[in-house]
């Protein structure tokens, strides 16, 4: 079997977040189970830095954009494991300081962009040589298999392909305004409600959604959740009609590189048979922020974009009742200016007991899952989620709203003692998060039931391996199965 994997962003050569680690990790593990895979990637600025060792190739890649041909060089080169990654080098699109916009605004010329990296990928294949499948991840990539099933002429080689889409987040779905359709080159019947239109606009991730041969989110329950006005963003009717070609896989991560008996950038090494490093982790995270340091106190951490998707909205209106629970915070993370200013103003306000980080700092980050008791994930709403599997892997037992992938992977320890690895709040509403807080502090203050937590949340399998087997479970079965009409 031959996959052909594209999305706008791929760890590490360029990533923004959870799209970019699962495009990283996923190839590498579907090789290892015997699948021969590739991925295409834009060629953006970031992949110039010098420790990518990039060669040119002889491929170049000419399409159609409104009313012009554009061409681009290929570039390529290998993973550790021999995936082959190659990189649209097509400057006038891609040679920016950021993937997407800056300054939180997108870039206006983004319907373009991507309809020529869709348009790239499908031309690369006339290269490389037809895949089984096209793997294609989120609404950049969305158009190739809407231009596969919509432009058949231009690719003799399409039947013989069949496509997947996976959706990380149903909420950015590429929506443009109609004046934009003359850039895909495609007849206007399909500017209708059944192919590339959603609410009068031109909607790439409605176009994919339409054409794909298979559709896949990140955790079961988030699937279940898009097909609902609640959580469908305006696509919930879509999602329902291909609801027989839907499913949900939670995602997974790299054990060898998530280890906090191997991690390099942590204090000490531990595992969950020995704790002990763990206590000194923490007693340098406090140190580092200006905290008091006691290992006694109750050390909440959050890795997350400062957004109100991921409810830190909610968190900081809780923030003074945590304190006066004797609780400290150390927060990590970017985004909306007016909730950075708010956290702002409540590190004035708290000084000495929450500290904040403006940035994405991967060291930093595994820091706070190495140092901290508890870690705190409110999601309003929440695909898969990945942070709360790397706290757990490193011992910071999650306190998550039950929402998607959080209710998937983290299972709540007063329901189910047994298995429990964490704690659930919902409603979405500061009286439930708070007592779910007070739940996870009533087990703190025993600490050899808190230990045992521990252990049994470090030693979840969230491995790529499981994942990987049933992506390639859908692979077969849609090989299996004739083309979506």
């Amino acid at each position: 079997m031959f996959v052909l994997m594209a999305a706008a962003e791929s760890a590490p050569f360029a990533r923004s977040g959870g799209l970019g680690d699962v495009v990283g990790a996923l190839p590498r593990f579907l090789k290892r189970r015997g699948i021969d895979v590739a991925v295409v990637l834009p060629g953006h600025r970031c992949l110039r830095r010098s420790e990518f060792r990039w060669e040119g190739t002889d491929y170049e890649v000419e399409v159609p954009i409104a009313e012009e041909w554009v061409r681009a060089p290929v570039w390529r080169t290998t993973t550790s494991e021999f995936v082959p990654v190659y990189a649209i080098m097509a400057d006038r699109y891609f040679d920016r300081k950021e993937l997407y916009g800056e300054g939180n605004v997108p870039y206006g010329d983004n319907a373009e962009r991507f309809a020529f990296f869709c348009r790239a990928v499908l031309d690369l294949v006339r290269l490389l040589g037809v895949p089984d499948i096209i793997h294609v991840h989120d609404w950049h990539a969305a158009l190739v298999p809407a231009f596969l099933k919509a432009d058949p002429g231009r690719y003799e080689w399409s039947p013989q392909v069949r496509t997947v889409l996976t959706i990380h987040n149903l909420a950015y779905q590429g929506v443009f305004p109609p004046e934009q359709w003359r850039l895909l080159c495609l007849d206007s019947k399909f500017f209708s409600f059944d192919a590339f239109e959603a609410w009068v606009n031109i909607n790439y991730l409605k176009a994919g959604i339409s054409f794909a041969d298979w559709i896949t989110t990140v955790s079961p329950t988030y699937a279940r959740e898009i097909q609902t006005p609640e959580h469908g963003f305006g696509l919930d009717a879509a999602l329902r009609y291909r609801s027989r070609h839907l499913s949900g896989i939670l995602n997974g991560v790299d054990p060898e590189v998530w280890d906090p008996a191997s991690d390099p950038q942590i204090a000490a090494r531990y595992s969950a048979n020995d704790l002990t490093g763990k206590t000194a982790c923490k007693l340098a995270l406090q140190a580092s922020f200006g905290l008091k340091n006691d290992p006694l106190v109750p050390l909440a951490g959050v890795v997350s974009r400062l957004v109100v998707e991921k409810g830190m909205d909610l968190l900081a209106d809780v923030v003074p009742t945590l304190v006066d629970k004797g609780i400290q915070l150390v927060v990590l993370g970017r985004g909306d200016p007016a909730l950075e200013a708010k956290w702002a103003a409540l590190v004035r306000e708290f000084q000495g007991r929450i500290a904040l980080s403006l940035s994405f700092d991967d060291g930093l980050a595994r820091r706070i899952y190495a140092g901290s008791d508890l870690f705190l994930m409110p999601s309003r709403f929440e695909p898969c989620g990945l942070a709360q599997m790397y706290a757990m892997r490193y011992g910071s037992i999650p306190v998550v709203h039950r929402t998607g992938g959080l209710a998937d992977s983290v299972i709540d320890a007063d329901a189910d003692p047994e298995r429990g690895t964490g704690f659930h709040f919902e409603p979405f509403a500061a009286e439930a998060f708070v007592a779910a807080v007070d739940r996870a502090l009533t087990l703190y203050r025993q600490p050899q039931a808190w230990r045992q937590l521990v252990a049994k949340a470090m030693q979840v399998d969230f491995s790529w391996h499981r994942a990987a087997a049933d992506y390639e479970g859908v692979y077969r079965l849609v090989l299996d199965s004739p083309p979506f009409e």
